[in-house]
């Protein structure tokens, strides 16, 4: 038999389970041969690749649309791409298995080999699929239970049709963006479209204008009891505490208040609410979870799952899209509890492993699974490991332990208060059952809510205190990280009908980490924000009617489904879509926007950044400026950064220099006048 991997860890793994000794870069006996690629071992042909004359980028030279797509080894790993060649050259009668990650990306990465192979033997292949850590127990099932590879063939045509979309779409309009500009802007399909988003909401933090309205709050008291209700204007439906600030009653209450001595509940509502333990992760939701606990991005938390998977073998395959897990999983959950149960009794306290059962619908459900089953624990976490990857494994052990805890129940309390015939409301929790909810679970809004419980209708309640609060409308929240994987995950329309996820749970982080290294998205603390580049980007884009549904989610989301339903349609309509692009689009000359960095010591004009160094504003003056800043002084690299430093008077930190004569020495920099000084270590 034949195994091709997509990595050498699981080459290995598949080895050890088969007692398979390591040639060079393979391994191999008289029944196996394993060889692994490293990732993608092939790419698209660029435009230069169908013909030479398409390498100098020119307007009338678009749309580049090639006849038949077309791949070429990537060069630094062209040797094992030869190792594989040659391996299926000399096993072509075996029978043959493909044991790339098992999701789109893994297909993709297998079938760029078999056609770059000229692999025919189809009929005798078939497709390595699991889910579990590969310890030789799985891997030998794993093999045993291999379907045809014929049933993933609908893996492998969605793959090459997103690879070459994806191909036209960034070839086509960078290079048709960046020409029209004069400033090099990638564009993405799915990319673009989360920068739009990004855009529109940036767009309405800015333009929003808050309105002041006031808020008269009470606070009651009766023993341990202390509440706060609200006062309700009757002329406010929406929302029944604000008033105007010239309003009557307001007035009225604001003269009157200091006579308001007690307060009688009238009404007093309880509705019994049920809350059930979050199901288990899939990756997009654990890089939610890591962002929000530890500020981890997505693609740092895809990184620690992978090696607790690969590496050390405690975890499930992680790029999952699925929260449950299939019917005929219920045996494998027991023994993982069996297994873990005493290892944490802070996460594992109060679970109840009589809630692992095939009724449980919220745990074991196969019309839901999607290619895998939840993201779960399979073993203790080895010794010596990093505090990331600790980090990440608990969440995943807290999860599994939760999905297996009561419910948190609790009573949703609303009353009425009469304070001297006004009619005031609050609203607050009554905790029945704290079941799977520690403080670590509670959700800002439950943390917020008043304990409502021992309050009594009918009973009256002294007033300590009545204020009157001035506030304002707030525009909504900026993006996070963890926000925009939920709306790439939960995209929905302006109906609020949930459409089809953008990118998948392996690409999403991947996809974000683009928009921050193009500089299209910058983060402060854990708020994303648009950056000149970003903005100067969407708005060309909404400018043009052909390109403007481009940035557009739910179209965006529409191209998916038809990936998803006839790649052929697909990729006709991307096709067409470019060249209507080219043929319409207008896009506006970038003008860089120029930041100053300080104020120029010599002229007091702005000091901005070049090239290769910083420089007055001043500088092309009747009397001009010479006042400059080199960005490496002694082979130390200057930025931005420590020239705001040294403009302020003071001294950056100590850095490491080269003398003319090559020998090293350490020293910080001070201006002085025009001139940047060194005040060496240790002198």
């Amino acid at each position: 038999m034949l195994i091709l991997t997509e990595k050498p860890s699981v080459a290995k793994a598949f080895a050890e389970a088969l007692g398979v000794p390591r040639k060079d870069n393979f391994w191999e006996n008289s029944d196996y041969c394993i060889v692994n690629a490293l990732g993608h071992l092939l790419e698209d042909f660029m435009p230069e690749d169908y013909d030479p004359a398409l390498k100098k980028w020119d307007i009338n030279n678009l749309p580049i649309i090639p006849d038949d797509v077309k791949y070429k080894p990537v060069e630094k790993t062209k040797a094992q791409l030869d190792v594989v060649k040659n391996c299926f050259n000399r096993r072509k009668t075996d029978t043959f298995l493909l044991a790339t990650d098992a999701e789109r990306e893994g297909e993709l990465i297998g079938a760029e080999i078999l056609d770059y192979v000229g692999f025919d033997n189809y009929k005798n292949a078939r497709r390595f699929w699991v889910s579990q850590a590969l310890t030789p127990e799985v891997v030998l099932e794993g093999i045993k239970n291999a379907k045809p590879l014929s049933d993933y063939s609908s893996y492998r045509s969605q793959g090459f049709a997103r690879q070459q979309a994806d191909w036209l779409i960034g070839i086509n309009l960078t290079r048709l963006v960046t020409l029209r500009s004069g400033k090099l802007l990638h564009l993405g399909r799915v990319q673009s479209a989360l920068l739009g988003a990004i855009y529109e909401r940036e767009k309405s933090i800015a333009n929003f204008i808050p309105q002041t309205f006031f808020e008269v709050k009470a606070l009651l008291q009766n023993n341990t009891n202390i509440f706060s209700v609200k006062l309700v204007n009757p002329d406010n439906e929406e929302f029944p505490s604000r008033f105007l600030k010239n309003s009557k009653l307001l007035l009225d209450i604001e003269t009157a208040k200091n006579s308001f001595k007690t307060g009688r509940i009238t009404q007093l509502k309880k509705e019994k609410k049920t809350v059930n333990p979050p199901q288990l992760f899939n990756l997009t939701a654990l890089q939610k979870e890591a962002h929000k606990r530890f500020s981890y991005s997505p693609e740092k938390t895809l990184e620690i799952v992978q090696t607790l998977y690969e590496k050390h073998k405690c975890l499930s395959y992680p790029r999952t899209p699925s929260r449950v897990m299939g019917d005929d999983n219920v045996a494998l959950l027991k023994s993982i509890y069996d297994k873990l149960a005493h290892n944490k009794i802070e996460y594992t306290a109060g679970s109840d492993p009589s809630l692992i059962n095939s009724d449980n619908k919220r745990i074991f459900n196969s019309a839901e699974l999607q290619d895998h089953h939840a993201l779960i624990p399979l073993s203790p976490l080895p010794e010596a490991v990093s505090q990331e990857e600790t980090d990440i494994y608990y969440l995943v052990y807290e999860s599994f332990f939760n999905i297996i805890k009561p419910p948190y129940i609790y009573n949703s309390v609303s009353i009425n208060v009469d304070i001297s015939s006004h009619l005031f409301q609050g609203t607050g929790i009554d905790v029945i059952q704290k079941g799977w909810k520690t403080s670590a679970d509670i959700d800002d809004d439950e943390e917020s809510a008043q304990d409502f419980s021992g309050l009594e209708e009918n009973k009256v309640y002294n007033v300590n205190l009545i204020e009157n609060e001035e506030k304002k409308t707030l525009a909504k929240k900026h993006f996070t990280f963890a926000s925009l994987l939920q709306l790439m995950e939960n995209p929905r329309n302006e109906e609020g009908k949930r459409l089809i996820g953008l990118g998948t749970p392996a690409t999403r982080g991947a996809i974000l980490q683009k928009l921050v290294d193009r500089k299209y998205i910058n983060l402060k603390g854990k708020t994303v924000q648009i950056t000149d580049d970003g903005k100067f980007l969407i708005e060309n884009i909404l400018k043009n009617e052909e390109l403007s549904t481009f940035i557009s989610v739910p179209e965006t989301t529409r191209w998916e489904e038809q990936l998803h339903e006839n790649t052929a349609s697909f990729i006709l309509n991307i096709k067409n879509f470019v060249r209507n692009a080219v043929k319409n689009t207008n896009i506006t000359a970038y003008q860089p926007v120029k930041t100053s960095i300080g104020k120029c010591p010599l002229c007091a004009g702005d000091i901005y950044e070049g090239s290769k160094n910083y420089y007055c504003s001043s500088y092309k003056a009747a009397e001009p400026c010479k006042f400059v800043i080199w960005k490496e002084i002694c082979k130390a690299a200057v930025s931005a950064a420590d020239v705001k430093i040294l403009l302020s008077g003071k001294k950056t930190k100590v850095k490491k220099c080269v003398s003319k004569t090559g020998k090293d020495f350490k020293a910080a920099f001070y201006l002085s006048g025009d001139k940047v000084l060194m005040e060496f270590e240790n002198k």
